[in-house]
């Protein structure tokens, strides 16, 4: 997200983004035409040596993932990030454990144990038909916890296929693996090296203030975490969290879903994020998510059109 911010916030025209597939340690040690186009920036910037990088070079190219088998799509050229006429669908969490572009009238909850990693709600969404995915997403919550004032709350976005299990995205190419199928990864030999599950967000409760002279767009609040605002256990607090920039093409009868829960559910190795902490930072008891309603809890999704 660091990349993305320089160029939203960099007051120059002269400025460059590539969101690739891969791994950057992939990119940049095992691909020669990243590592030569690199060389032709820094020849041009750094030795002052006249080349073709500021007019040929496309300032925005986007990588977007089809997970599983399927290769990602390569160096689509943008005309700018976030891309001009995104639309922002909202989808709000309702019955069915379903995303509906409807705000359900009757309020509903649902309870996850919080420090459970395996514990979650989620809510799922359907495509009719190829769609694509790219840009900012942010998640809206409405969530309470009568076991304590503060509490961490972790949401991912996961593709599913037409049967409605989870995908996986390899951080390199097959060619340059020893494996041809993502079925071939058992589960003990997943982490973030070499599968991608899916973007995350994360925010402490405590944390939820955003100042929105810094946010550098609607979908990404700044929370400068300047003070701690605690809730009283049982109170409906409202977040708004930042997601991870996606860029996902989807074909019809695939779905996305957004998981919600109180530990970290992407990489195994991150399963003990907490351990180390004092105990008031631990999630304690279950959270509750309310929606529909007064609550209107939501996913907002950059749609960009057909792949």
């Amino acid at each position: 997200m660091g990349s993305i911010r320089a160029w939203m916030q960099i007051p120059h025209e002269k400025k460059w983004i590539r969101w690739g597939a891969y791994q950057e340690w992939f990119e940049l040690y095992s691909e020669p035409d990243s590592q030569d186009e690199l060389v032709t920036y820094f020849n041009h910037y750094l030795r002052g040596q006249p080349n073709d990088w500021e007019t040929k070079t496309p300032r925005v190219r986007w990588d977007t993932l089809r997970f599983g088998d399927s290769k990602p799509v390569h160096d689509i050229i943008l005309e700018d990030f976030p891309v001009p006429n995104t639309q922002y669908e909202t989808f709000y969490l309702s019955g069915s454990n379903k995303l509906s572009d409807q705000l359900p009238t009757a309020p509903s909850t649902l309870t996850y144990n919080s420090e459970d990693r395996d514990s979650w709600v989620e809510f799922t969404h359907t495509f009719k038909e190829p769609s694509r995915l790219l840009g900012l997403p942010k998640a809206v919550l409405y969530v309470s916890c009568k076991a304590q004032d503060d509490f961490v709350v972790f949401v991912i976005l996961r593709k599913k296929d037409k049967n409605g299990k989870d995908m996986m995205h390899l951080n390199f190419p097959f060619e340059a693996s020893p494996i041809n199928s993502m079925a071939e990864i058992d589960t003990n030999s997943r982490h973030s090296v070499n599968t991608h599950e899916g973007q995350m967000g994360i925010l402490r409760a405590s944390q939820r203030r955003i100042d929105e002279s810094k946010s550098m767009h609607p979908q990404f609040p700044f929370h400068p975490h300047d003070k701690q605002e605690k809730i009283p256990p049982g109170t409906v607090v409202k977040l708004e969290i930042g997601i991870w920039a996606l860029g996902i093409d989807f074909d019809a009868g695939e779905s996305i879903s957004l998981r919600i829960g109180g530990q970290n559910h992407t990489a195994a190795e991150f399963t003990a994020w907490s351990v180390p902490r004092p105990d008031h930072e631990l999630n304690h008891g279950e959270h509750e998510v309310h929606f529909g309603g007064e609550y209107p809890s939501s996913v907002i999704l950059p749609y960009v059109g057909q792949p």
